[in-house]
């Protein structure tokens, strides 16, 4: 992997500020491939369009954002909205992430971490059930288990899996997060798994 695991970007802060928003967002600078760097930061503004409002300001928004990881050829960060209409006792939480190789400028799925056919969902499933019980968390409805897209992030340590807020539990509940450390799937991880440089020494 050489010297891209030595890749990080340069994070400063966007605005978008109007009647009805108040965002800051990430914007990636500093790398060596300029298309990559245009990828990335077209990929954080799509997202940011996403939850912008469409309805003359009937609705109000705010946004913020962490970085997780920015090390060894790897950006993992968070973008945090929340949504209120006119009105409303209570607003809505909305959650997303990106996790994207700096030097090639691909996104990673949850499935891209891991082995094909190594039942690595079955995996998640039963950790991710025994953290519900655990966080006493109260579910609307049946959690059925993840998908290869399941919403995710990586930090220096761990796989971190959450689900948006309403999606399997109760608004008191918020979004939440399942911590899996990194040395309880390095068995099913595949040969080019992201995760494999944030193992090594």
């Amino acid at each position: 992997m050489g010297r891209k695991n030595n890749l990080t970007a340069v994070i400063t802060d966007e605005k978008l500020v109007d009647q009805c928003t108040d965002i800051t967002y990430p914007r990636v600078s500093g790398l060596k491939n300029k298309a990559v760097q245009t990828e990335i930061n077209e990929l954080i503004e799509e997202q940011v369009n996403k939850v912008l409002p469409k309805d003359n300001c009937q609705t109000s928004t705010f946004g913020k954002y962490e970085v997780k990881l920015n090390q060894k050829g790897l950006l993992s960060l968070v973008l945090y909205f929340y949504t209120i209409p006119e009105q409303a006792a209570n607003g809505l939480n909305i959650q997303k992430s990106i996790t994207v190789d700096l030097a090639t400028g691909k996104v990673y799925e949850l499935e891209d971490l891991f082995k094909p056919g190594s039942r690595y969902r079955m995996v998640l499933n039963n950790i991710i059930r025994q953290q519900i019980e655990e966080k006493g968390l109260t579910l609307i409805r049946e959690f059925t288990g993840i998908t290869d897209n399941e919403d995710f992030y990586l930090t220096e340590d761990s796989l971190v899996v959450y689900f948006q807020e309403l999606e399997y539990t109760i608004h008191a509940d918020g979004t939440p997060e399942f911590v899996i450390p990194y040395q309880r799937i390095e068995h099913l991880l595949r040969s080019d798994s992201p995760i494999l440089r944030l193992l090594e020494d």
